[in-house]
């Protein structure tokens, strides 16, 4: 069974590419390029969200560890990988000092960007097989 992503990215190339590489190793992707349409995709899907692979800087709405606690309240199961091209230093205002809280206690983990399709998929697998649900 494959396992599903809700993959939340507003770079439409970086989405793209992350797409493909994630589908060719036999994932199933959910795509939103906001916050909003990441909820709506959440809600409406009737199955598994494995894992959230998020920015942390997401839009105006909300940051991606936002979009993650909210998540989490009806899929407390759902892993949690975040990126930027920031460091989490950098990423205060958009919750990197709850993030790091988060990655300390196992809950979620960080991959800075950019990446390669080997570091994506091995972040990606390690994040859904090794942090506990």
């Amino acid at each position: 069974m494959a396992r599903t992503v809700l993959l939340v990215e507003d770079e439409d190339q970086v989405l793209r590419l992350i797409v493909k590489v994630l589908e060719m190793r036999g994932y199933s992707v959910l795509t939103a390029d906001t916050s909003v349409k990441a909820l709506v995709l959440s809600g409406a899907h009737p199955g598994t969200i494995d894992l959230l692979l998020t920015d942390v800087e997401l839009d105006q709405t909300m940051s991606g560890h936002e979009l993650a606690m909210l998540l989490r309240r009806t899929r407390p199961e759902m892993r949690v990988l975040y990126t930027s091209g920031y460091p989490l230093d950098c990423c205060v205002d958009h919750g990197g000092d709850r993030i790091r809280k988060e990655i300390q206690e196992l809950m979620a983990t960080f991959m800075p960007k950019p990446f390669t399709p080997s570091v994506l998929t091995e972040n990606v697998r390690r994040a859904i097989e090794e942090l506990p649900a």
